[in-house]
């Protein structure tokens, strides 16, 4: 009987335990939820287009790189348009145009993913994978 008990929790804490493997983040197939829905054209390497709603950086609207040795945030209501060189590494070049026509050039990690809603589905991107962002207003 103690046996049958000691088997019984063993397969019951295995099975609770196999089933926390993916708590965390954002569950695959879906957007993350934000403050405000920003809405894009994002272009990938392919050269496919995809017009996007409640777009996001990782869960956030702001874009996110290193300037130098240090790491600056901008939020996309502020951006017009980013445009994305060539994968060096693990970082890709990205040239952001700013409302006020301002230029500002950072280094983005290439595994930073970009979400947005397609209006049929969820869509993910890793920045490595894009060319060009255009935000819409």
């Amino acid at each position: 009987m103690r046996n049958l008990l000691t088997v019984t929790l063993i397969l019951l804490t295995a099975a609770l335990l196999t089933g926390m493997g993916n708590l965390g983040g954002t569950p695959e197939g879906t957007v993350p939820k934000t403050d405000e829905n920003i809405r894009a054209q994002l272009v990938d390497r392919a050269g496919v287009s995809n017009e996007l709603s409640r777009f996001s950086m990782d869960g956030n609207v702001v874009f996110e790189g290193r300037r130098g040795e240090g790491t600056m945030s901008l939020f996309f209501r502020d951006l017009k348009e980013v445009s994305f060189g060539a994968v060096s590494g693990s970082d890709v070049p990205a040239d952001l145009l700013l409302m006020s026509g301002k230029h500002v050039q950072l280094k983005v990690n290439k595994s930073a993913i970009f979400y947005g809603d397609t209006g049929s589905g969820a869509y993910r991107i890793a920045a490595g994978d894009v060319t060009r962002i255009v935000f819409r207003k």
